[in-house]
Order: C-alpha cells, then structure tokens, then sequence
C-alpha cells in the first residue's frame, strides 16, 4: 500500500504549509504532491518554495505560478530571487505516474486548462469519463477551486480535490480551507485532514452525475 499526501492552492502561506506536511508526516504518506499554485496572494512566496524543495514535495504548476514565472515577481509586486523564479519555470504542467498499478494524475484545473476549475455540481458521468480519459488516470487530483470533493466515476475512477492548503486568506472574500488530503493506493481511499492536525472532516463525496435527454444531472 502506498498512502497520497495531496496538498494544493498553497498560496505562499508557509505556516500551513508546514504545519500540512507534519501533519501528513504523521498520517504514514509516503510521498506529497502538489496540485499548484504555490505562489501569490500570501507573504511567503520565497519561503514557501524552500520547504516545497527541502521536503522533495512534488509539484505542478497552478496558473499564479504560471503568472509569476512570466512576470518575475509575485502579485504583491515583490521581486522573485532567482533560485525562485527557476522553480517556478521548471514546475511541468502536470504529473502522472502508476503506483501500486494505479494511474495517478495531478493537474491544477481540468486537463489541457489550469483555468478551468472541476465543480462538483456541473460533472455529469460523461465529463468524469472525459477528464480521466483525458488524464490518463484511474484517479485524478485538482485544485484551483479551492473546494475538497471526491466524484468516483461510474466506471471505478475517481477525481478529488483536497481544497487549499492555504488557511488565512490576506484578501476579503478569498476562500480558504486549510486542508490537505491523503490518498491510499490501491484501494482509492481519499480523506481530507485540517492542516493544523486534528481527526478527518467530512467532505463532499458523490458518484458522477448522469445526464438524461433534457441534461438534467441526476446524482448516483
């Protein structure tokens, strides 16, 4: 067996961050993935890319990655070092690999799109089928939304999101869970821990929705 940490949407928030990797340090993960956006909105940015690199976290790139990379500097205007910026330049827009005989993939949005974000309430069946087959996964992790979900697909898939690492938001409005999750391979077990520590909580978890003639989502 191989247990998943999942962290995501980071957000330059290094105390959560650290605070998640103890935590799922503690839970038995083998491994930690990142499904991106590690930079922007929070005051860390520089730190925040240290501790990815010190504990071997592997990580994709989010869109604010992407924006950083292009301008040099995060969106508080701050000048990236350049140890910084080559991190961010060399994060590959998404990660596959097979363990245990499970196809994993992270990417940061839907497949092919960092911007598009995967919402529970607009997956029908067919989309489920769609983004894994475009993934060329058994299970498929995202983030972007900032929202934790598990859709498991009518033919056995499953896609997750473990909501943002990110846990004081520094803008008004912006969503934050300070979550991370952990995947159990091969047995597609997917649970979502605070990042503070603490028992698991409970998320949202559905079967992929099924379309009828009128495209009306009906839940499994």
């Amino acid at each position: 067996m191989t247990r998943i940490g999942i962290i995501s949407d980071v957000h330059a928030d290094v105390d959560a961050l650290a605070d998640a990797l103890t935590a799922a340090k503690q839970l038995g993960c083998d491994l930690v993935v990142c499904a991106g956006d590690v930079v922007d909105y929070g005051p860390f940015p520089e730190e925040t890319i240290i501790v990815l690199r010190k504990y071997g976290v592997r990580s994709i790139s989010g869109n604010h990655d992407a924006w950083a990379a292009q301008r040099g500097q995060d969106d508080r205007g701050r000048i990236l070092s350049r140890a910084a910026m080559r991190f961010l330049r060399a994060l590959p827009a998404c990660w596959n690999e097979t363990i245990d005989d499970v196809r994993v993939a992270v990417h940061h949005g839907r497949p092919g799109s960092y911007l598009d974000g995967i919402f529970t309430d607009l997956a029908g069946a067919d989309d489920v089928a769609r983004w894994l087959r475009e993934a060329n996964a058994d299970v498929l992790i995202v983030g972007h939304t900032h929202q934790h979900f598990a859709i498991q697909s009518l033919g056995g898939g499953l896609v997750v999101n473990p909501g943002s690492v990110l846990r004081n938001p520094p803008i008004s409005g912006l969503p934050a869970t300070g979550t991370f999750g952990v995947l159990d391979l091969p047995s597609l077990r997917f649970a979502v821990y605070p990042v503070s520590g603490g028992p698991e909580i409970e998320i949202e978890r559905r079967s992929a929705g099924i379309r009828d003639s009128r495209h009306r989502i009906v839940l499994g």
